[in-house]
Protein backbone atom coordinates (compact mmCIF):
# COMPACT_ATOMS: atom_id res chain seq x y z
CA UNK A 1 0.00 0.00 0.00
CA UNK A 2 2.84 2.30 0.73
CA UNK A 3 4.32 1.80 -2.77
CA UNK A 4 0.96 2.40 -4.43
CA UNK A 5 0.45 5.49 -2.33
CA UNK A 6 3.87 6.67 -3.27
CA UNK A 7 2.99 6.59 -7.00
CA UNK A 8 -0.27 8.37 -6.38
CA UNK A 9 1.21 11.02 -4.14
CA UNK A 10 2.32 14.15 -6.02
CA UNK A 11 1.65 12.47 -9.40
CA UNK A 12 1.67 15.68 -11.36
CA UNK A 13 4.97 16.74 -9.91
CA UNK A 14 6.48 13.39 -10.79
CA UNK A 15 5.25 13.51 -14.41
CA UNK A 16 6.62 16.98 -14.78
CA UNK A 17 9.96 15.87 -13.39
CA UNK A 18 10.09 12.99 -15.93
CA UNK A 19 9.58 15.26 -18.88
CA UNK A 20 12.13 17.72 -17.56
CA UNK A 21 14.64 14.89 -17.19
CA UNK A 22 13.85 13.65 -20.72
CA UNK A 23 14.35 17.09 -22.18
CA UNK A 24 17.65 17.45 -20.34
CA UNK A 25 18.75 13.99 -21.61
CA UNK A 26 17.83 14.82 -25.18
CA UNK A 27 19.62 18.09 -24.97
CA UNK A 28 22.74 16.54 -23.52
CA UNK A 29 22.64 13.72 -26.13
CA UNK A 30 22.27 16.10 -29.07
CA UNK A 31 25.08 18.25 -27.85
CA UNK A 32 27.56 15.58 -26.85
CA UNK A 33 26.51 12.78 -29.35
CA UNK A 34 24.47 14.37 -32.10
CA UNK A 35 23.03 12.71 -35.27
CA UNK A 36 25.19 13.23 -38.29
CA UNK A 37 25.37 12.14 -41.94
CA UNK A 38 28.60 10.67 -43.30
CA UNK A 39 29.54 9.55 -46.83
CA UNK A 40 31.66 6.41 -46.99
CA UNK A 41 33.65 6.29 -50.22
CA UNK A 42 34.79 3.29 -52.28
CA UNK A 43 32.62 0.73 -50.58
CA UNK A 44 33.52 -2.62 -52.21
CA UNK A 45 30.84 -4.46 -54.14
CA UNK A 46 30.73 -8.26 -54.20
CA UNK A 47 30.18 -9.85 -57.63
CA UNK A 48 27.87 -12.87 -57.56
CA UNK A 49 26.66 -15.42 -60.12
CA UNK A 50 29.72 -14.97 -62.33
CA UNK A 51 29.25 -18.55 -63.53
CA UNK A 52 26.00 -17.32 -65.08
CA UNK A 53 28.13 -15.43 -67.61
CA UNK A 54 30.08 -18.51 -68.63
CA UNK A 55 27.00 -20.68 -68.67
CA UNK A 56 25.33 -18.32 -71.13
CA UNK A 57 28.53 -17.57 -73.11
CA UNK A 58 28.58 -13.93 -71.98
CA UNK A 59 31.80 -12.09 -71.38
CA UNK A 60 32.50 -8.59 -70.11
CA UNK A 61 34.53 -6.53 -72.53
CA UNK A 62 35.62 -4.33 -69.62
CA UNK A 63 35.46 -5.10 -65.87
CA UNK A 64 32.32 -3.76 -64.20
CA UNK A 65 32.61 -1.14 -61.45
CA UNK A 66 32.91 -2.90 -58.09
CA UNK A 67 32.74 -0.01 -55.63
CA UNK A 68 30.29 2.75 -54.66
CA UNK A 69 29.86 5.73 -52.32
CA UNK A 70 27.27 5.38 -49.51
CA UNK A 71 25.85 8.18 -47.33
CA UNK A 72 24.70 7.07 -43.85
CA UNK A 73 23.11 8.80 -40.84
CA UNK A 74 23.30 7.98 -37.13
CA UNK A 75 24.74 9.00 -33.82
CA UNK A 76 28.18 10.40 -34.05
CA UNK A 77 29.72 7.75 -31.85
CA UNK A 78 28.33 5.04 -34.16
CA UNK A 79 28.86 6.49 -37.63
CA UNK A 80 32.41 7.43 -36.76
CA UNK A 81 33.14 3.75 -36.38
CA UNK A 82 31.69 2.70 -39.77
CA UNK A 83 34.22 1.72 -42.43
CA UNK A 84 33.91 0.82 -46.13
CA UNK A 85 34.09 -2.88 -45.30
CA UNK A 86 31.08 -2.66 -42.95
CA UNK A 87 28.55 -2.95 -45.79
CA UNK A 88 27.06 -5.70 -47.87
CA UNK A 89 26.49 -4.73 -51.51
CA UNK A 90 26.11 -7.18 -54.40
CA UNK A 91 26.35 -7.01 -58.17
CA UNK A 92 24.29 -9.94 -59.42
CA UNK A 93 25.12 -10.99 -63.02
CA UNK A 94 22.03 -13.17 -63.23
CA UNK A 95 20.11 -9.96 -64.01
CA UNK A 96 21.56 -10.05 -67.54
CA UNK A 97 19.02 -11.12 -70.13
CA UNK A 98 20.67 -10.10 -73.40
CA UNK A 99 24.06 -9.32 -74.89
CA UNK A 100 22.67 -5.84 -75.58
CA UNK A 101 22.20 -5.04 -71.86
CA UNK A 102 24.19 -1.94 -70.91
CA UNK A 103 23.46 -1.61 -67.16
CA UNK A 104 22.76 -3.86 -64.18
CA UNK A 105 21.56 -2.69 -60.76
CA UNK A 106 23.47 -2.88 -57.50
CA UNK A 107 21.62 -4.44 -54.59
CA UNK A 108 20.41 -2.20 -51.76
CA UNK A 109 23.39 -1.66 -49.43
CA UNK A 110 23.14 -3.11 -45.91
CA UNK A 111 25.20 -1.64 -43.07
CA UNK A 112 26.44 -4.13 -40.51
CA UNK A 113 26.10 -1.54 -37.70
CA UNK A 114 22.79 -1.06 -35.91
CA UNK A 115 21.10 2.31 -35.55
CA UNK A 116 22.59 3.44 -38.87
CA UNK A 117 20.35 4.59 -41.66
CA UNK A 118 21.45 4.56 -45.31
CA UNK A 119 20.36 7.81 -46.81
CA UNK A 120 21.68 7.30 -50.36
CA UNK A 121 24.27 5.50 -52.49
CA UNK A 122 25.89 6.21 -55.81
CA UNK A 123 25.90 4.80 -58.41
CA UNK A 124 22.80 2.67 -58.36
CA UNK A 125 23.77 0.80 -61.57
CA UNK A 126 26.96 -0.53 -63.09
CA UNK A 127 27.78 0.18 -66.72
CA UNK A 128 28.64 -2.98 -68.64
CA UNK A 129 29.69 -3.91 -72.17
CA UNK A 130 28.86 -7.48 -73.03
CA UNK A 131 29.89 -9.82 -75.74
CA UNK A 132 28.67 -13.34 -76.26
CA UNK A 133 31.38 -15.90 -76.88
CA UNK A 134 31.05 -19.34 -78.29
CA UNK A 135 33.25 -22.13 -79.58
CA UNK A 136 33.35 -22.83 -83.29
CA UNK A 137 35.00 -25.84 -84.93
CA UNK A 138 36.52 -25.26 -88.34
CA UNK A 139 38.10 -27.71 -90.77
CA UNK A 140 41.59 -26.69 -91.85
CA UNK A 141 42.11 -26.45 -95.61
CA UNK A 142 45.67 -27.21 -96.69
CA UNK A 143 47.09 -25.01 -99.46
CA UNK A 144 50.29 -26.83 -100.47
CA UNK A 145 53.07 -25.58 -102.70
CA UNK A 146 55.20 -28.72 -102.78
CA UNK A 147 57.64 -29.69 -105.52
CA UNK A 148 58.96 -33.24 -105.64
CA UNK A 149 62.26 -34.62 -106.88
CA UNK A 150 61.96 -36.36 -110.27
CA UNK A 151 60.43 -39.81 -109.89
CA UNK A 152 58.78 -39.05 -106.55
CA UNK A 153 55.11 -38.30 -105.96
CA UNK A 154 53.20 -36.68 -103.14
CA UNK A 155 51.21 -39.48 -101.56
CA UNK A 156 49.17 -37.41 -99.13
CA UNK A 157 49.35 -34.53 -96.67
CA UNK A 158 47.77 -35.07 -93.26
CA UNK A 159 46.74 -32.06 -91.16
CA UNK A 160 46.52 -32.57 -87.41
CA UNK A 161 44.13 -31.64 -85.98
CA UNK A 162 41.84 -31.64 -88.98
CA UNK A 163 39.48 -29.29 -87.12
CA UNK A 164 40.61 -26.45 -84.85
CA UNK A 165 38.39 -25.00 -82.09
CA UNK A 166 38.16 -21.23 -81.71
CA UNK A 167 36.54 -19.59 -78.67
CA UNK A 168 35.72 -16.06 -79.77
CA UNK A 169 33.00 -13.48 -79.87
CA UNK A 170 29.85 -14.82 -81.44
CA UNK A 171 29.96 -12.23 -84.23
CA UNK A 172 33.52 -13.21 -85.17
CA UNK A 173 32.74 -16.93 -85.08
CA UNK A 174 29.72 -16.40 -87.33
CA UNK A 175 31.80 -14.39 -89.82
CA UNK A 176 34.53 -17.01 -90.31
CA UNK A 177 34.41 -18.62 -93.74
CA UNK A 178 37.57 -20.74 -93.83
CA UNK A 179 40.88 -21.53 -92.16
CA UNK A 180 43.83 -22.28 -94.42
CA UNK A 181 47.28 -23.67 -93.71
CA UNK A 182 49.91 -22.66 -96.27
CA UNK A 183 52.82 -25.09 -96.72
CA UNK A 184 55.79 -24.60 -99.05
CA UNK A 185 58.40 -27.35 -99.58
CA UNK A 186 60.86 -28.03 -102.43
CA UNK A 187 62.76 -31.09 -103.76
CA UNK A 188 61.03 -33.57 -101.47
CA UNK A 189 62.07 -37.24 -101.67
CA UNK A 190 61.02 -38.48 -98.22
CA UNK A 191 58.37 -38.06 -95.52
CA UNK A 192 58.41 -34.70 -93.75
CA UNK A 193 56.69 -33.67 -90.48
CA UNK A 194 56.24 -29.90 -90.21
CA UNK A 195 55.21 -28.64 -86.77
CA UNK A 196 53.64 -25.35 -85.75
CA UNK A 197 52.32 -24.40 -89.18
CA UNK A 198 50.52 -21.10 -88.68
CA UNK A 199 47.09 -20.87 -90.27
CA UNK A 200 45.28 -17.87 -91.66
CA UNK A 201 41.63 -17.19 -90.91
CA UNK A 202 39.37 -15.70 -93.60
CA UNK A 203 35.85 -14.33 -93.42
CA UNK A 204 33.08 -15.38 -95.77
CA UNK A 205 34.11 -12.68 -98.26
CA UNK A 206 37.67 -14.02 -98.41
CA UNK A 207 39.24 -11.25 -96.33
CA UNK A 208 41.84 -12.24 -93.75
CA UNK A 209 40.88 -11.80 -90.10
CA UNK A 210 44.10 -10.64 -88.47
CA UNK A 211 45.07 -11.47 -84.92
CA UNK A 212 44.01 -15.10 -85.09
CA UNK A 213 46.79 -17.65 -85.44
CA UNK A 214 45.71 -21.24 -84.87
CA UNK A 215 48.54 -23.69 -85.48
CA UNK A 216 48.53 -27.23 -86.84
CA UNK A 217 51.01 -29.99 -87.62
CA UNK A 218 51.31 -31.34 -91.16
CA UNK A 219 52.71 -34.75 -92.12
CA UNK A 220 53.77 -35.05 -95.76
CA UNK A 221 53.96 -38.65 -97.00
CA UNK A 222 55.80 -39.43 -100.24
CA UNK A 223 56.33 -42.42 -102.52
CA UNK A 224 58.57 -43.23 -105.47
CA UNK A 225 57.15 -44.18 -108.84
CA UNK A 226 59.04 -47.19 -110.21
CA UNK A 227 58.59 -48.80 -113.67
CA UNK A 228 57.72 -52.51 -113.83
CA UNK A 229 60.14 -54.74 -115.77
CA UNK A 230 58.82 -58.02 -117.23
CA UNK A 231 61.18 -60.99 -116.82
CA UNK A 232 60.73 -63.88 -119.32
CA UNK A 233 62.28 -67.34 -119.66
CA UNK A 234 62.68 -69.43 -122.85
CA UNK A 235 62.12 -68.76 -126.56
CA UNK A 236 59.02 -68.44 -128.66
CA UNK A 237 58.08 -71.21 -131.07
CA UNK A 238 59.97 -71.28 -134.37
CA UNK A 239 58.86 -68.70 -136.95
CA UNK A 240 57.04 -66.71 -134.26
CA UNK A 241 57.87 -63.29 -132.90
CA UNK A 242 56.53 -60.98 -130.24
CA UNK A 243 55.06 -57.69 -131.40
CA UNK A 244 56.84 -55.65 -128.76
CA UNK A 245 54.95 -52.48 -129.49
CA UNK A 246 51.79 -54.31 -128.42
CA UNK A 247 53.25 -55.61 -125.16
CA UNK A 248 51.16 -54.32 -122.30
CA UNK A 249 51.93 -54.33 -118.59
CA UNK A 250 49.21 -52.98 -116.34
CA UNK A 251 50.10 -51.02 -114.35
CA UNK A 252 53.33 -49.99 -116.05
CA UNK A 253 54.51 -48.24 -112.86
CA UNK A 254 53.94 -48.83 -109.15
CA UNK A 255 54.35 -46.69 -106.05
CA UNK A 256 56.70 -47.85 -103.32
CA UNK A 257 57.77 -46.61 -99.91
CA UNK A 258 60.89 -47.33 -97.92
CA UNK A 259 64.04 -45.87 -96.46
CA UNK A 260 65.33 -42.95 -98.58
CA UNK A 261 68.69 -44.64 -99.20
CA UNK A 262 66.92 -47.75 -100.57
CA UNK A 263 64.57 -45.83 -102.84
CA UNK A 264 67.36 -43.66 -104.22
CA UNK A 265 69.04 -46.66 -105.92
CA UNK A 266 65.86 -48.51 -106.88
CA UNK A 267 65.32 -48.16 -110.65
CA UNK A 268 62.80 -50.93 -111.43
CA UNK A 269 60.53 -53.54 -109.89
CA UNK A 270 60.86 -56.89 -111.63
CA UNK A 271 58.19 -59.52 -112.09
CA UNK A 272 58.57 -63.18 -111.41
CA UNK A 273 59.71 -65.10 -114.51
CA UNK A 274 57.11 -65.71 -117.21
CA UNK A 275 57.69 -68.92 -119.20
CA UNK A 276 57.36 -68.22 -122.94
CA UNK A 277 59.28 -71.29 -124.16
CA UNK A 278 57.56 -72.66 -127.30
CA UNK A 279 54.80 -70.05 -127.10
CA UNK A 280 52.97 -69.77 -130.45
CA UNK A 281 49.97 -67.63 -129.48
CA UNK A 282 49.08 -64.53 -127.49
CA UNK A 283 49.67 -64.66 -123.74
CA UNK A 284 47.35 -62.91 -121.31
CA UNK A 285 48.17 -63.57 -117.65
CA UNK A 286 48.92 -62.08 -114.25
CA UNK A 287 52.31 -62.30 -112.61
CA UNK A 288 53.44 -61.36 -109.07
CA UNK A 289 55.96 -58.60 -108.46
CA UNK A 290 59.29 -59.22 -106.74
CA UNK A 291 59.51 -56.46 -104.11
CA UNK A 292 62.97 -55.93 -102.56
CA UNK A 293 63.35 -56.28 -98.79
CA UNK A 294 62.74 -53.04 -96.92
CA UNK A 295 60.43 -51.72 -99.63
CA UNK A 296 56.64 -51.86 -99.62
CA UNK A 297 54.03 -51.27 -102.28
CA UNK A 298 51.57 -48.49 -101.64
CA UNK A 299 48.32 -47.92 -103.54
CA UNK A 300 49.56 -50.50 -106.05
CA UNK A 301 48.64 -54.17 -106.72
CA UNK A 302 50.96 -57.03 -105.80
CA UNK A 303 50.39 -58.56 -109.25
CA UNK A 304 50.42 -57.01 -112.71
CA UNK A 305 48.50 -57.98 -115.82
CA UNK A 306 50.70 -58.95 -118.77
CA UNK A 307 49.73 -59.21 -122.43
CA UNK A 308 52.24 -60.55 -125.00
CA UNK A 309 51.24 -60.38 -128.67
CA UNK A 310 52.71 -63.38 -130.56
CA UNK A 311 52.32 -63.70 -134.33
CA UNK A 312 53.58 -66.23 -136.86
CA UNK A 313 56.00 -65.09 -139.55
CA UNK A 314 55.02 -65.75 -143.20
CA UNK A 315 57.03 -65.68 -146.43
CA UNK A 316 56.05 -63.71 -149.52
CA UNK A 317 57.89 -64.02 -152.83
CA UNK A 318 58.33 -61.70 -155.81
CA UNK A 319 59.44 -63.01 -159.25
CA UNK A 320 61.38 -60.89 -161.70
CA UNK A 321 62.46 -61.69 -165.27
CA UNK A 322 65.87 -60.67 -166.52
CA UNK A 323 64.27 -57.86 -168.50
CA UNK A 324 63.03 -56.33 -165.21
CA UNK A 325 66.54 -56.22 -163.75
CA UNK A 326 68.51 -53.03 -164.31
CA UNK A 327 72.27 -52.94 -165.02
CA UNK A 328 74.11 -50.22 -163.14
CA UNK A 329 77.49 -48.57 -163.87
CA UNK A 330 78.00 -50.21 -167.30
CA UNK A 331 80.73 -48.72 -169.52
CA UNK A 332 79.22 -46.29 -171.95
CA UNK A 333 82.03 -46.28 -174.56
CA UNK A 334 80.41 -49.15 -176.48
CA UNK A 335 83.36 -51.52 -176.13
CA UNK A 336 81.57 -54.06 -173.91
CA UNK A 337 78.28 -55.88 -174.13
CA UNK A 338 76.27 -56.81 -170.98
CA UNK A 339 73.77 -59.65 -170.86
CA UNK A 340 71.84 -61.05 -167.86
CA UNK A 341 72.01 -64.80 -168.24
CA UNK A 342 69.58 -65.74 -165.43
CA UNK A 343 66.14 -65.80 -166.99
CA UNK A 344 64.11 -65.44 -163.78
CA UNK A 345 64.74 -64.81 -160.08
CA UNK A 346 62.65 -65.21 -156.89
CA UNK A 347 63.00 -62.72 -154.06
CA UNK A 348 61.44 -63.76 -150.71
CA UNK A 349 60.69 -61.73 -147.58
CA UNK A 350 59.78 -63.07 -144.16
CA UNK A 351 57.60 -61.01 -141.81
CA UNK A 352 54.12 -60.32 -140.56
CA UNK A 353 51.40 -60.97 -143.06
CA UNK A 354 49.92 -57.51 -142.57
CA UNK A 355 53.31 -55.91 -143.22
CA UNK A 356 54.24 -58.03 -146.24
CA UNK A 357 50.88 -57.34 -147.87
CA UNK A 358 51.88 -53.68 -148.18
CA UNK A 359 55.04 -54.38 -150.23
CA UNK A 360 54.69 -53.40 -153.90
CA UNK A 361 56.96 -55.38 -156.25
CA UNK A 362 57.79 -52.42 -158.49
CA UNK A 363 59.14 -50.51 -155.50
CA UNK A 364 61.95 -53.08 -155.05
CA UNK A 365 63.74 -51.97 -158.27
CA UNK A 366 66.07 -55.00 -158.70
CA UNK A 367 69.47 -54.22 -160.25
CA UNK A 368 73.06 -55.51 -160.56
CA UNK A 369 76.21 -53.39 -160.34
CA UNK A 370 78.82 -54.13 -163.04
CA UNK A 371 81.26 -51.37 -162.15
CA UNK A 372 84.92 -52.23 -162.93
CA UNK A 373 84.05 -55.68 -164.30
CA UNK A 374 85.72 -57.05 -167.42
CA UNK A 375 84.90 -59.79 -169.91
CA UNK A 376 83.49 -63.04 -168.61
CA UNK A 377 80.51 -64.45 -166.76
CA UNK A 378 80.02 -62.99 -163.29
CA UNK A 379 77.78 -64.08 -160.38
CA UNK A 380 76.54 -60.83 -158.88
CA UNK A 381 74.37 -60.15 -155.83
CA UNK A 382 71.05 -58.59 -156.67
CA UNK A 383 70.62 -55.10 -155.28
CA UNK A 384 67.16 -53.94 -154.26
CA UNK A 385 65.36 -51.06 -152.63
CA UNK A 386 64.57 -53.06 -149.47
CA UNK A 387 61.27 -52.31 -147.67
CA UNK A 388 61.24 -51.12 -144.06
CA UNK A 389 59.15 -54.12 -142.99
CA UNK A 390 60.03 -57.78 -143.18
CA UNK A 391 63.45 -59.28 -143.77
CA UNK A 392 65.07 -60.87 -146.81
CA UNK A 393 64.96 -64.67 -146.54
CA UNK A 394 68.24 -65.11 -148.44
CA UNK A 395 70.49 -63.21 -150.77
CA UNK A 396 69.71 -63.49 -154.48
CA UNK A 397 72.43 -63.80 -157.14
CA UNK A 398 72.28 -63.19 -160.89
CA UNK A 399 74.71 -64.31 -163.64
CA UNK A 400 75.84 -61.57 -165.99
CA UNK A 401 77.90 -62.18 -169.16
CA UNK A 402 80.21 -59.43 -170.33
CA UNK A 403 81.80 -59.61 -173.79
CA UNK A 404 83.56 -57.37 -176.27
CA UNK A 405 81.51 -55.64 -178.83
CA UNK A 406 82.33 -57.28 -182.28
CA UNK A 407 84.21 -55.06 -184.80
CA UNK A 408 82.15 -53.85 -187.79
CA UNK A 409 84.00 -53.98 -191.32
CA UNK A 410 84.36 -50.57 -193.04
CA UNK A 411 81.81 -49.81 -195.78
CA UNK A 412 82.97 -49.15 -199.49
CA UNK A 413 83.33 -45.49 -200.56
CA UNK A 414 81.49 -44.88 -203.91
CA UNK A 415 83.52 -41.77 -204.71
CA UNK A 416 86.75 -43.74 -204.36
CA UNK A 417 85.42 -46.34 -206.80
CA UNK A 418 84.60 -43.64 -209.34
CA UNK A 419 88.08 -42.18 -209.14
CA UNK A 420 89.63 -45.60 -209.68
CA UNK A 421 87.58 -46.11 -212.87
CA UNK A 422 88.69 -42.85 -214.33
CA UNK A 423 92.34 -43.81 -213.99
CA UNK A 424 91.90 -47.11 -215.77
CA UNK A 425 92.50 -47.02 -219.37
CA UNK A 426 89.57 -47.68 -221.56
CA UNK A 427 89.65 -50.61 -223.94
CA UNK A 428 89.62 -49.79 -227.34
Amino acid sequence: MRIGNWFKKDLKIKILAFFIALIIWLYVSNVTNPFKSVTIYNVPVTEVNEEYLKRNNFELKNPARTFMDITIRGRQDVVDKVRATDFEVFLDYSQITSVSDKKIKFSEPICLFKNVTIESYNPKEADIQLTRKKTGYFRVELVPNITMKPGYVLLRSVVSPQEVPLYLEEAIIDSIGSIKAFLELTDIDRDVAVKQVQCKVFDKDGNEIVGLDPKVEILVETAKEIPVSLVTRGRLAASHIEIERNRNIEPQKVLVRGAPELLENLKEIKTEQVDIDGLDKDLNTTVPLVVPEGVELVNSPEEVKVFIDVEELVVRGFEFTKDEISILNARNDGTLMYEIVTDQILVQFRGLQTDLANIVGSSLRPAVDVADLGEGTHRLQLNMNLPQVGSLVQRVYVEVRISKTPETPPEDDPQQDDQSGEDQPQNP
